[in-house]
């Protein structure tokens, strides 16, 4: 089984999209099955409660999503719309905001909210250069919905996890209440 995914390469100036294959051994195919059949004996188990069945076989749907290359991160949609309509009406890039914004969350690891990329890359992706990024971060930060800590000539990245998060169970509700509530500034209606 082959796992097809894209990668961006630099040549000459110019992008190019290339296939980037992801080796599966027997191994990997063995503990795939192995996670299947345990979710389909979850689902056709007839003494579990049907909550805890469900809550099992989505935990184990996740998993085998994560081994097809797919990644989840739970966003909580209220609070993201707010930080977009802020960016939107209050940025001084207001697109670029959106960008770097919707960028950061395809770099969270599974076990943590730091963004995984350093501002470089992240304008690449958002289209705009390192000190736009720079600054939308501070504008990000000024409403609580990233943090930004200093580590040495680096700047570290972390998402609000009351916004997004791979985290789950106790992890996430941990990140959750320890984390600053967001500082939308609004127009007074």
């Amino acid at each position: 089984m082959r796992d097809w995914s894209s990668a961006t390469v630099r040549l000459d100036g110019g992008l190019i999209h290339v296939a980037v294959t992801r080796l599966r051994t027997y191994r990997d195919r063995d503990q795939q099955r192995g996670i299947e059949r345990l979710r389909d004996q979850v689902l056709d188990a007839s003494d579990l409660p049907v909550d805890l069945a469900s809550r099992l076989a989505q935990i184990l749907g996740r998993e085998l999503s994560a081994r097809n290359g797919w990644r989840f991160v739970m966003v909580e949609p209220g609070l993201n719309s707010e930080v977009l309509n802020y960016l939107t009406e209050h940025s001084a890039r207001p697109l670029k905001a959106v960008r770097v914004w919707g960028n950061l969350f395809r770099h969270l690891p599974p076990d943590s909210n730091e963004v995984m990329a350093d501002r470089e890359t992240l304008a690449l992706e958002s289209r705009c250069r390192p000190q736009e990024v720079s600054t939308i971060m501070r504008e990000l930060a000024g409403i609580g919905a990233v943090e930004c800590r200093r580590a040495g000539r680096f700047v570290r990245y972390f998402v609000n996890p009351r916004l997004g998060t791979h985290l789950g169970g106790a992890a996430r509700d941990r990140a959750q209440s320890e984390a600053p509530v967001l500082r939308l500034v609004t127009d007074p209606a």
